[in-house]
């Protein structure tokens, strides 16, 4: 009966929660060595631009030397954002690095106000650049 009326308890939290927006608190003396990309953008989709912004890219290398990429987006609109994302790498030469892990399209939601951070490592040491494709799931 116990794990019953907790189970009613976080169903009913979780419900509640699905149609809020999310604020957020962070520190705000940032002691982290950050190294913003400067970036490029191609917006096919005016609704997904207008939704979701690019607050900014991050780059560095894991502890084995492999490039590690960050971006941050924030939803401002009042809805709940579906999207799928996906990572292309490329070499030295601008030559596109296959990868297994990189083939698919991950899909996310983004709530109301919430922000979304979308991280992805390089398949090879190789790796010099990338590209993140990102599509609004219906």
């Amino acid at each position: 009966m116990k794990k019953l009326c907790v189970l009613s308890v976080l169903t009913a939290v979780l419900a509640g929660c699905s149609s809020s927006s999310v604020n957020t608190i962070a520190n705000a003396d940032v002691k982290a060595n950050i190294q913003p990309v400067v970036d490029r953008r191609i917006y096919t989709d005016d609704r997904m631009a207008k939704a979701l912004t690019v607050t900014e890219l991050r780059e560095s290398k894991t502890n084995d030397g492999f490039m590690r990429v960050q971006i941050f987006f924030k939803n401002r609109t009042g809805d709940s954002y579906n999207l799928m994302y996906r990572f292309v790498w490329t070499d030295q030469n601008g030559v596109e690095v296959e990868s297994l892990d990189h083939q698919n399209w991950i899909a996310v939601a983004v709530l109301p106000g919430d922000d979304l951070t979308i991280t992805s490592v390089a398949p090879q040491k190789n790796c010099q650049d990338f590209k993140v494709r990102l599509m609004a799931q219906e």
